[in-house]
């Protein structure tokens, strides 16, 4: 069953608790073939008003997706801000370095 846009919402909703947040984003690593799941990641990723922990894990999904998608490149880097942005880098690097 797919619950996708359950963990959209709940990744998007600021009155949920971190955990919760956190969890959700981290979930939606493992959905690659929704846009829409992108776009909420993208959002909190760069919402500076979120909690760094969820954006490290919107950053880190986002990695998992566009890797899975052959997708991961710079143009999709550069969207990323401050955490997000070190959590994506550095799961490439961490995928890559076995290569």
């Amino acid at each position: 069953m797919d619950n996708s846009k359950d963990l959209i919402e709940l990744v998007l909703d600021v009155t949920a608790s971190d955990a919760e947040r956190d969890d959700a984003a981290i979930d939606l690593g493992f959905v690659s073939n929704d846009p829409s799941i992108q776009t909420a990641l993208l959002t909190i990723a760069n919402d500076k008003h979120t909690d760094e922990m969820i954006r490290a894990s919107c950053g880190e999904s986002l990695a998992q997706i566009w890797m899975k998608n052959n997708e991961f490149d710079l143009n999709n880097l550069s969207r990323l801000r401050g955490i997000a942005h070190v959590e994506a880098l550095e799961c490439f690097e961490r995928e890559n370095s076995d290569e």
